[in-house]
C-alpha cells in the first residue's frame, strides 16, 4: 500500500468509477440523464480533489484499488472548495438533482456525529481484480493511518452485505435511514456513540 499523489487522479478515479458503476448511493448522487460513466466519474474526480488535499488517497500496491480519506475538520470553506462544489453540480449532480442531493447530505451529517475523524468516503478495487485481499489490505491501511493520528473511522454504505465485511474490521453500525435505499452507519469507535456504550 502506498499513498497516491495527484499524478496518480486518472488511475484512482478509473477505479472507483468502475467499483460504484451500480452503486444505490453513487447514482442518486449523479444526474440520472446523460453518460452515467462520465457524471460517476466527475464525482470520483471532485472526491478525488477534495482527499488529496485534505485527507489521504492510498493505492494497492499492484495499482489496481484504492481508498479516499477525507478529515472533514481541515477542509477549509473558500473559493477553492466553492469552485469545486459548483464544478461537480455542472458536471456530475445536475441543477435538478441538487435539491435531493442536498437533503441526503444534510440527513447524513445530522446523524454522524461532530467529532475529529478520519471519514472513509470510498474505497474499492477494480472489478476485475477482486477476491485478491486487495480491498482488506486497504482497509488495513486506513484504520493504522487513523489509528496513527488518533481519530475513529465513519462511513456509510449503502450495500447491505458491506456491512458483515466491516464488521469483520470492527467497525459497528451505529444508525440506519432510509434516504430511498437503507444507508448503514459505521464506526470504529463505539465510545463516540453513547447508546453503543450500553450494549
Amino acid at each position: 500500500m502506498k499513498h497516491a499523489n495527484r499524478a496518480d487522479k486518472a488511475l484512482v478515479t478509473n477505479i472507483l468509477t468502475r467499483s460504484f458503476a451500480q452503486n444505490r448511493s453513487v447514482l442518486a448522487a449523479v444526474r440520472r440523464h446523460g453518460d452515467t460513466e462520465r457524471n460517476i466519474r466527475g464525482l470520483m474526480e471532485y472526491a478525488f480533489d477534495l482527499c488529496i488535499r485534505h485527507g489521504d488517497v492510498l493505492l494497492s500496491d499492484d495499482g489496481n484499488g484504492c481508498a479516499l480519506v477525507l478529515y472533514p475538520d481541515r477542509k477549509p470553506e473558500n473559493l477553492l472548495t466553492r469552485w469545486l462544489d459548483l464544478k461537480l453540480v455542472l458536471r456530475s449532480i445536475g441543477w435538478k438533482n441538487l435539491p435531493n442531493v442536498t437533503a441526503r447530505r444534510k440527513l447524513v451529517q445530522s446523524v454522524r456525529p461532530e467529532v475529529p475523524m478520519a471519514y472513509l468516503w470510498f474505497i474499492g478495487v477494480n472489478p476485475d481484480t477482486r477476491r485478491r485481499c486487495a480491498g482488506r489490505h486497504l482497509l488495513n491501511g486506513v484504520l493504522e493511518l487513523a489509528a496513527a493520528a488518533n481519530r475513529p473511522v465513519y462511513l456509510e454504505t449503502s450495500v447491505p452485505e458491506n456491512v458483515s465485511w466491516y464488521n469483520k474490521a470492527g467497525f459497528r453500525t451505529y444508525a440506519v435511514t432510509d434516504v430511498g435505499y437503507t444507508l448503514y452507519y459505521l464506526t470504529t469507535s463505539p465510545e463516540a456513540i453513547p447508546w453503543l456504550q450500553q450494549q
